[in-house]
């Protein structure tokens, strides 16, 4: 079996990101991606739409880095969304309630607008 592989894309616009995530989110690459996250929070973000149009898989250490940055995003009064979620990724996510927790829009550019 392949190594899982994960990519990262960022934009910054003020206070609000818009992420982009591409590949496998398991147990290997959760740090990556969890690195990025408390950088953005570091940096001040209060608006994160993560745009997970090339997500292929996501494990429940995915969910457990975007559930933790959505609290510290709460504590400061900020939102997070999503976008581009596809069935296999939104049926876990369904599955750990995140999505109970998050907007999910069909689009990155409908999901920005609202963050």
């Amino acid at each position: 079996m392949a190594e899982a592989e994960i990519s990262i894309t960022e934009r910054v616009n003020g206070k609000k990101a818009v992420i982009s995530i591409a590949g496998e989110l398991d147990a290997k690459t959760t740090p990556t991606l969890k690195a990025k996250l408390d950088e953005l929070l570091a940096r001040g973000i209060d608006g994160l739409l993560v745009d997970c149009t090339g997500l292929t898989y996501i494990a429940s250490a995915g969910c457990g880095a975007l559930n933790a940055t959505l609290k510290a995003l709460k504590d400061k009064n900020g939102k997070m969304a999503l976008s581009g979620l596809s069935k296999e990724v939104r049926d876990t996510m369904d599955l750990m309630y995140f999505t109970k927790r998050v907007p999910v829009y069909a689009t990155a550019a409908e999901g920005e607008k609202n963050i």
